[in-house]
């Protein structure tokens, strides 16, 4: 999933918006936050604590990225590569935050934002 960082005096909305240009290349529209997640995890010797905000977003009306099956990030130079894949797909991919997996598949009938704490 793209994403990225808030930079300092930055919303997290605008920071969907921002990294969806400079990842995709696409203006995005965010339209609701839908879920905070708090994940607790160790990685190389030091603790972490990461907040994470993700947003219901959309992309401009008939943008050629609905017609393509699999595409490459802007950043990196393209070694990153995004796919679009049905939910029903879910349960045999590896997605992090694991919550992602039952929750994406509710998500347009989700009424408030859900708030996720894993350690």
């Amino acid at each position: 999933m793209p994403g990225g960082r808030v930079e300092l005096n930055e919303t997290t909305e605008s920071a969907i918006v921002r990294e969806m240009t400079e990842e995709l290349g696409v203006q995005v529209e965010a339209q609701r936050l839908a879920f905070v997640s708090e994940d607790f995890f160790e990685y190389d010797g030091l603790k972490y604590h990461e907040i994470g905000f993700y947003y219901v977003i959309t992309l401009p009306e008939a943008h050629k990225l609905y017609d393509e099956i699999e595409f490459k990030g802007l950043e990196d130079n393209g070694k990153l590569i995004f796919r679009w894949f049905s939910l029903d797909k879910l349960e045999q991919m590896e997605i992090y935050p694991v919550f992602l997996k039952k929750e994406l598949t509710s998500l347009p009938d989700a009424k408030r934002i859900k708030h996720f704490i894993q350690k």
